[in-house]
């Protein structure tokens, strides 16, 4: 797991530094990821980074990993304190979610959060 462990600190720094190239050399072409605003999904490289472009322009997202557990079927669970803050600055949520990546050929092919990363 060092080599995942690492790769997800880089795609975390990365996107809290909003570094989207940096963050998109972390994931597959063909990313699958949740859009947590329109309850669906983001599939590819274009289509995440104008997801988090979007999401920029109405919130500050920061994602800091507390911890890595390994899953069973080869999927790592990170333990994710996540903050949102307005444009402004303002508070709106400070929380704890687990973020459950699929890696392939040593990048993230897919994320899933919350009821959908069924964890065990």
């Amino acid at each position: 797991m060092p080599d995942a462990e690492a790769l997800l600190n880089r795609l975390f720094d990365a996107y809290n530094r909003r570094d989207w190239s940096a963050a998109l050399a972390c994931v597959q072409a063909g990313i699958d990821w949740p859009d947590q605003i329109a309850e669906g999904r983001v599939v590819g490289q274009a289509a995440l980074e104008a997801y988090w472009r979007r999401n920029h322009e109405v919130i500050r997202l920061e994602v800091t990993p507390l911890a890595f557990t390994t899953l069973p079927d080869g999927r790592i669970d990170v333990l994710i304190n996540q903050i949102v803050r307005s444009t402004t600055g303002s508070l709106w949520s400070d929380l704890h979610v687990h973020h459950v990546y699929t890696l392939q050929d040593g990048r993230v092919a897919r994320l899933d959060i919350g009821p959908d990363a069924e964890r065990p």
